[in-house]
């Protein structure tokens, strides 16, 4: 009740506690005293009732600022308080000028870095992001604005989901008081193995203990560390799913997906999305896509799930649902409605997707990105990052049965071999390699000195310390895997 002032309530709630103390000293018939037992249960109950009236104070104060990122570590839960007890330093994670998506990929291999230090983590209060370039070439790697990471992200639920692996997040304040040592530069040598990280763990942790330090600047993207074992992967997946959207880009998106599923239903079609990137700006970057064969292979995917309602991922206006049209439609046949596309754009023609925030493309593709986790059937594109950090989260094992997922992926590849790059250090298939480190060796000049020292094949011994979601690991092992194929 509006009456019920927090002053009120917790004078209420004191008189309970002291109910509950009577109640305990009435028990305890033979002493007839007030014991230490009913004495702890008073202030238990007491703390409760003032922690409480804190934490709802904090999240009103939360609320109140888009760009504010909390203290977890008062946040009033059980994962939260182990995670950031066992904490021994706090690792800063820098905001790097590349699309979300690679902003991710680095700040999940600076989470699973830190963890396996026995680091908290100062997740960035900005991110960048391109602004009205809408995938044209010429502005491919402009990434000049500016946003608040609390407007990508739901910045409670992420730690509170990261607390859940073991991973505790901090304030740039409370990382400052607690860890008083900062550290000007690392001391690592990457990119690294899981296998290598750990067997220098002890002896970096005494390194880093009480200090804010960070696994590498700001200008390092995006190949950091390689999951070279089953539980590093299952770590891995765990964090990059950790990263809750806002409320409003979920929102959006569970409209998006209503509206697609409704009119695959009206049409008695397939729903599938597919995250296109036959855009230009993948051919006349570096990377030099063959649109010609991605648009062949994409094709010869799709023509057999018809007829077929397609909803195009990454943003796509009537015109150039109607261009991709034109170049799908040939293995389609002749028949009328085998294949009819939609995008969130066309789907939602009142929202001016961005105006709506504020110009940045990049926030845009959250929605998107959203959409692509919770569809029922995604195909990704493996050289884009978008499509990986997709396919990530959508390999956690799934149950039951009917909540699994399909996944799969276009296979072409770009000239300089990003699908298989990502594909082997962010791992969305159980397919099992011999050895990851040295695979990407291959592909990658990883610019580090001395020799690549990852070992030839992980050590059965190698267990990730205690916290790593070990109640999801041991639980999901009998789980089926959501299903993602090539």
């Amino acid at each position: 009740s509006p009456l019920l002032t927090p002053d009120l309530v917790l004078i209420l709630l004191a008189i309970a506690c002291g109910a509950i103390g009577t109640v305990m000293w009435r028990r305890n018939s033979k002493a007839r005293r007030l014991g230490w037992s009913s004495l702890l249960g008073i202030l238990l109950c007491l703390a409760t009732v003032s922690g409480g009236l804190v934490t709802a104070a904090g999240g009103a104060a939360l609320a109140a600022s888009s760009t504010a990122l909390p203290d977890v570590t008062a946040l009033p839960d059980s994962d939260s308080a182990t995670a950031c007890f066992r904490a021994t330093s706090a690792v800063r994670i820098p905001s790097v000028k590349k699309g979300l998506c690679n902003q991710r990929m680095r700040m999940v291999q600076d989470i699973v870095i830190a963890h396996l230090f026995g680091g908290a983590v100062i997740l960035p209060e900005t991110v960048f992001s391109r602004e009205g370039c809408n995938f044209k070439a010429e502005c491919y790697g402009q990434y000049t604005g500016m946003i608040p990471f609390a407007d990508v992200y739901d910045v409670e639920s992420t730690s509170r989901a990261l607390a859940a692996v073991g991973v505790c997040t901090m304030s740039e304040g409370a990382a400052a008081t607690r860890f008083v040592h900062p550290l000007p530069a690392s001391k690592l040598s990457l990119p690294a193995s899981v296998s290598e990280l750990q067997d220098f763990a002890e002896t970096y942790q005494k390194i880093f203990l009480g200090r804010v330090w960070s696994v590498a600047d700001s200008t390092v993207c995006c190949t950091l560390v390689v999951p070279d074992s089953e539980l590093a992967v299952r770590l891995l997946r765990q964090v990059a799913a950790a990263f809750i959207p806002a409320p409003r880009i979920v929102s959006l998106a569970t409209q998006v997906l209503e509206r697609f599923y409704t009119r695959a239903h009206e049409e008695a079609a397939t729903p599938v999305a597919i995250h296109w990137r036959g855009q230009s700006d993948m051919a006349a970057s570096s990377h030099a896509l063959n649109i010609t064969a991605y648009t062949n292979e994409a094709a010869r995917m799709l023509a057999p799930l018809k007829p077929l309602c397609l909803l195009i991922l990454g943003g796509a206006s009537a015109s150039e649902l109607a261009e991709i049209h034109a170049r799908l439609r040939p293995a389609f046949g002749h028949r009328d409605h085998a294949l009819r596309l939609y995008s969130k754009e066309t789907l939602m023609p009142g929202i001016k997707w961005s105006r709506h925030f504020g110009g940045y493309d990049d926030l845009v593709g959250m929605v998107d990105l959203e959409i692509a986790r919770k569809v029922w059937t995604f195909i990704g594109s493996p050289f884009s990052s978008f499509s990986v950090i997709a396919a990530t989260m959508r390999a956690l094992p799934c149950s039951p049965a009917s909540e699994c997922v399909d996944t799969r992926m276009v296979p072409v590849d770009v000239s300089d071999q990003l699908g298989r790059i990502f594909a082997l250090q962010f791992p969305y298939t159980d397919d099992t390699l011999r050895d990851r480190c040295k695979a990407l060796t291959r592909l990658h000049d990883w610019h580090k000195p001395g020799e690549w020292s990852c070992p030839t094949q992980p050590r059965a011994s190698h267990r990730l310390r205690p916290g790593i979601a070990r109640r999801g690991l041991q639980a999901d092992a009998q789980s089926p895997s959501a299903r993602t194929r090539h």
